[in-house]
């Protein structure tokens, strides 16, 4: 399925019917859109596994649908969140269809959801939501209003610092006096920012579906960024996915993990954000080099942008790598409160990243 989780199909999605299928979710990691990095992390997978299952769970509580339909327990049984005892790294989820734009003379068309508005069924909708709470470090905010100032945009500049509630830029580690939304497209090789308006004209979706797709976004970030702060984890900024079935929007994938989330725990990043700013630091070349072939591949309209990539990401430190692994797990525990992993307190893993933290 990706770069970091595996989905086992057991029944297929058909037009007028959800499929079924396992979630595996993998020590695997990813960054910057690179797929499979070089190292795995012990319990990552489980630990991504467990956080999603609570979110899902607290969402459906709440009345909305997702795809979710539990995790497997030790015997291969789809249960509740509450009804296991040890970690598992296996979610069965319902299934939908997969329609992806096609590319053509150098962009990508959207046509098949446009015409098909109302019309088609059981499919997963072509964007992510993006929403943020603050900036932390590595934040692409940042980028974003370094460019409008360099460009002179003065008015785009107020009008996105509004977004969020604020009148001037903010620092790294600030949260915001409101959280801000942002739509981007979901099958295109980069991640591309698009409108509400362009959201809209390409999800496929009605207006009254498009209205309940906010709602539902609205609802995941307060259960999360709320969970969070009970725990004493702050919930920065994170993504949505969603499907469509029967005139009911879903939510999809997964949402609220330390993948999908950056958090930050006294300070420090709680999240995959961490092995990003790592690599920054230790493989400035290579993450320099993808930056290159992304702009190139745009101004050539090409697709496939990692075949210019010339420089291969490395292993990382094996004392990092386990440390890392323990944080998962902790961070697993503490936002669920399920003891499941048998590790060390997030505040003790933390005390032990704390030289690695400070090389970035």
């Amino acid at each position: 399925m990706g770069s970091v989780k595996d989905l086992h199909e057991y029944i297929p999605a058909t037009e007028q019917s959800l499929g079924r299928g396992d979630f595996v979710f993998s020590d695997r990691f990813s960054v910057f859109d690179w797929g499979e990095m070089p190292d795995h992390i012990q319990n990552k997978g489980a630990a991504l596994c467990i956080i999603a299952a609570y979110n899902f769970e607290k969402l459906q509580q709440r009345g909305f649908h997702t795809h979710y339909l539990g995790v497997r327990n030790a015997y291969g049984e789809t249960v509740r969140l509450d009804k296991i005892t040890k970690p598992t790294n296996e979610m069965t989820v319902s299934l939908s269809r997969v329609y992806k734009p096609t590319f053509t003379n150098g962009s990508f068309d959207y046509s098949y959801f446009t015409n098909g508005r109302g019309k088609i069924n059981n499919f997963v909708v072509p964007l992510e939501v993006i929403y943020r709470n603050g900036a932390p470090k590595g934040s692409s905010l940042f980028k974003t209003l370094a460019t409008l100032e360099d460009d002179g945009k003065t008015q785009e500049k107020l009008s996105l610092l509004a977004q969020y509630g604020l009148t001037e830029n903010p620092r790294p580690g600030d949260l915001f006096p409101q959280t801000g939304f942002d739509f981007t497209t979901k099958f295109e090789p980069t991640d591309r920012k698009i409108s509400d308006d362009d959201a809209y004209t390409i999800s496929g979706l009605t207006q009254e579906q498009f209205y309940l797709l906010k709602n539902i976004r609205q609802a995941a970030v307060e259960i999360v960024s709320q969970r969070a702060e009970e725990v004493g984890l702050q919930d920065f900024d994170g993504k949505h996915e969603y499907r469509l079935f029967n005139g009911e929007v879903a939510m999809a994938d997964v949402f609220g993990t330390l993948d999908e989330n950056r958090f930050m725990f006294e300070g420090r990043q709680v999240s995959k954000e961490f092995l990003r700013q790592i690599y920054k630091t230790k493989q400035a070349d290579w993450i320099e080099d993808i930056e290159r072939a992304k702009k190139e591949a745009k101004q050539n309209k090409m697709e496939n942008w990692k075949s210019l990539v010339t420089i291969q990401p490395q292993k990382l430190d094996p004392q990092l790598i386990k440390l890392v692994g323990e944080m998962y797990a902790a961070a697993a525990e503490k936002y669920t409160g399920l003891p499941l992993f048998g590790v060390r307190s997030l505040e003790e893993v933390m005390q032990d990243l704390e030289p690695f933290y400070s090389q970035n």
